[in-house]
């Protein structure tokens, strides 16, 4: 199921309905929608025939519980509601005042929650034994929920905002380094037919706080499957993740796969684990590696709702080779992933495990703790936080995170760093973007946390579980450094420390053969395509070089796309952040902006190119987050001027030939020339 990633998300149709057709095609739209799990387009589908039949119960009924199961609890409580007022409501929905308590509880309202499911048990005759006890267990588990939520919350909760998040969900989060890694699941699925197009989950990074973006240099993308939960070795060399297949809109069947980063830092074709690890017609999701004291090595956690478990999803573990996965030297470059090693049989943690879903797992090694997710252990609703300790192979009794970590809404995806007080969560508590204003609908968001303390004495990381630091990745492989000293502070950056900023494109980019002077295009979009093409640029730059030439040529250009391209991407960012403080503390400003070509084309040509590309930039500023800045360039307090200059500036040792390519387009020396400045940034009066 789509609970598997928690990626709900409604689908709005655009299909159709005759006037004059029938106001219950819509409800058998509904129907059908649901038949298919597709929640979120059955209550479009319902909600066009409540517009024009607002007391028909049966389809308020069908509304309600659609919302439900998306998390739209606000307009869950509405539909129930509607059917509540009817005099025959207790005897035509028998269920509903259970219902009402499942919403209440979900939106922290334990009394009224404790009320209706009181009522149920009171009023309704004739009910299973399997649906008493669950009820009962129910109302135990709001007793507990209320003194749960009595503790005053101690944690600091961060809502990443629009740099990580999206209106679709963001989860998994995990820290490599100073690069936030995560999975999202905003993408366009390419060979979708419907309007709008179905989603698909890639894995996105953050570095160094900045905004979100694709891994790029050669990470594992599919067009047409979910890619995420990404799980690194403790030495950074491999990663193991997720590839889901949708099977239905509300139902997903994902495995464990692995990639090898190699001695260039680039990542192997990945491969899939074999089994035990994946088990066929089942699904194998949400892994994590840590370092187990008791094993002396890594260990791979994972959900599975395989056979041997308690129910549904439950947590599994196994030791890795060490051999293979801690101890074996990179492959040299250019080599496939050779043959895997042969698995142990996985371990349930029964323990820990539920009739119910226990899921997201992840394991601390510095204090040898195991987090995760469970609906089926008290909590304060949904999925909470809960944390067991370790010791060889026997677990102590889960407990709940507490509040601030935990909510009525769920809460998963638990990440915490090494200083075991600062890390990351995934959660739909209020304060996460919805998809749907209307119905506040969808989705997981990502939050950091704070901890107040440390509980336990910091357990410093074996030499095994070093993990290096990132800049940006894929993860650098160096010996263990020597101890540094504490970093001085970082100064906080200045408008002058962005002029000269040079931002690069593509040949002939944005919009290839026009001599219009302006464009629909914003940088970001360009620059994004533009670092895609970074193993094009590799091949057909050392194209016919052999030996060290040949690896001289594939470094000089995966140093200016990682060095020039990516890093003038993540300071134009930086730039833009900055310009919005100034803006908001009223300051005028003035950018100037300049326009640089290669020399392929003529001059008048490359001066509507140069052009083209300073309107990139400007559209940039204006679109940025979410058009913060369009207020203040509309008014004149932030200018945006611009100079365009073509061949003209380009160094005369250039090639021009139209049929050299590899010198002409390809060379990092013409690629430098394809960019626009930032030459000047003036203060106004």
């Amino acid at each position: 199921m789509k609970s598997f990633l928690f990626i709900l998300t409604i689908w709005c149709s655009t299909a159709p309905v005759a006037f004059l057709q029938p106001l219950r095609a819509w409800e058998r739209a509904g129907d059908l929608a649901v038949e298919n799990k597709d929640y979120g387009a059955a209550i479009q589908y319902y909600d066009n025939f409540l517009k024009k039949q607002q007391d028909d119960l049966d389809v308020w009924w069908k509304y309600a519980d659609c919302a439900r199961l998306i998390s739209a609890y606000s307009e869950a409580e509405k539909g129930y509601d509607k059917v509540a007022h009817s005099k025959k409501a207790e005897k035509k929905f028998p269920l509903l005042e259970y219902r009402m308590g499942e919403v209440k509880k979900s939106q922290g309202d334990y009394d009224k929650a404790l009320k209706h499911f009181e009522k149920f048990l009171h009023d309704t005759s004739g009910l299973g034994i399997e649906l008493r006890e669950e009820v009962t267990r129910e109302i135990a588990h709001l007793q507990d929920a209320k003194s749960i939520a009595a503790t005053p919350a101690q944690v600091e909760i961060k809502h990443l905002g629009r740099e990580v998040n999206s209106p679709f969900s963001d989860f998994a989060p995990i820290v490599v380094g100073d690069t936030l890694f995560f999975s999202s699941y905003r993408f366009d699925k390419k060979d979708s037919r419907r309007r709008p197009k179905d989603k698909i989950t890639k894995v996105m990074i953050s570095a160094k706080g900045g905004r979100a973006r694709e891994p790029g240099k050669g990470f594992p993308v599919a067009d047409t499957a979910h890619i995420a939960h990404t799980a690194f070795s403790p030495d950074g060399h491999y990663v193991v993740f997720t590839v889901c297949q949708d099977v239905n809109p509300s139902e997903i069947k994902c495995e464990l796969w692995l990639t090898v980063i190699d001695r260039r830092n680039r990542w192997l074709p990945p491969v899939r684990l074999p089994e035990p690890v994946n088990m066929p017609g089942y699904t194998t999701t949400q892994p994590s590696i840590g370092y187990d004291e008791h094993y002396q090595g890594p260990v791979l956690w994972f959900s599975s709702d395989r056979p041997g478990g308690k129910g549904n999803l439950d947590l599994w573990y196994l030791p890795l080779d060490t051999v293979f996965f801690c101890e074996c030297a990179l492959p040299i470059p250019g080599k496939k992933i050779g043959k895997l090693p042969r698995f142990s049989k996985p371990v349930n943690a029964a323990a820990l495990n539920t009739p119910e879903n226990d899921a997201t797992p992840f394991f601390h090694s510095p204090t040898q703790k195991i987090f995760y997710s469970s609906d089926g252990l008290p909590g304060l609703g949904g999925y909470d936080i809960f944390l067991a300790g370790k010791d060889e192979e026997t677990f102590s009794e889960p407990r709940n995170a507490g509040v601030g970590l935990n909510s009525s809404y769920n809460d998963l995806y638990y990440f915490l760093k090494k200083d075991s007080k600062n890390g990351y969560l995934s959660s739909n508590r209020p304060g996460s973007f919805y998809l749907d204003e209307a119905s506040k609908s969808c989705c997981n968001d990502i939050f950091s946390f704070k901890l107040p303390r440390e509980e336990e004495k910091y357990v410093p990381l074996s030499k095994e579980d070093t993990i290096p630091t990132l800049a940006t990745p894929p993860p650098q492989h160096e010996q263990d450094p020597e101890p540094q000293p504490t970093p001085p502070t970082v100064k906080e950056p200045e408008l002058a420390d962005f002029v000269g900023l040079p931002l690069y494109f593509d040949n002939d980019e944005p919009d290839k053969r026009t001599r219009r002077s302006f464009t629909k295009k914003q940088y970001e979009e360009t620059v994004l395509t533009y670092l895609e093409k970074q193993d094009e640029y590799r091949s057909r730059f050392s194209q016919g070089l052999s030996g060290a030439r040949s690896e001289a040529a594939e470094n000089l250009t995966d140093d200016f796309f990682e060095n020039e391209v990516r890093r003038g991407y993540d300071r134009l960012i930086q730039l833009a952040d900055l310009l919005l403080v100034r803006m908001q503390k009223g300051e005028q400003l003035e950018v100037l902006i300049k326009g640089f070509t290669s020399p392929r084309a003529k001059s008048d040509y490359n001066l509507e190119l140069g052009k083209r590309r300073v309107s990139s930039v400007k559209n940039y500023f204006d679109f940025f987050a979410d058009g913060a800045l369009k207020p203040y360039i509309q008014s004149g307090q932030l200018k945006l001027s611009e100079v365009s200059f073509g061949e003209t500036n380009a160094r005369h040792n250039i090639s021009d030939d139209l049929h050299d390519e590899r010198n002409s387009v390809y060379h990092p020396d013409a690629a430098r020339e394809r960019r626009v400045e930032i030459v000047e940034i003036r203060k106004g009066q």
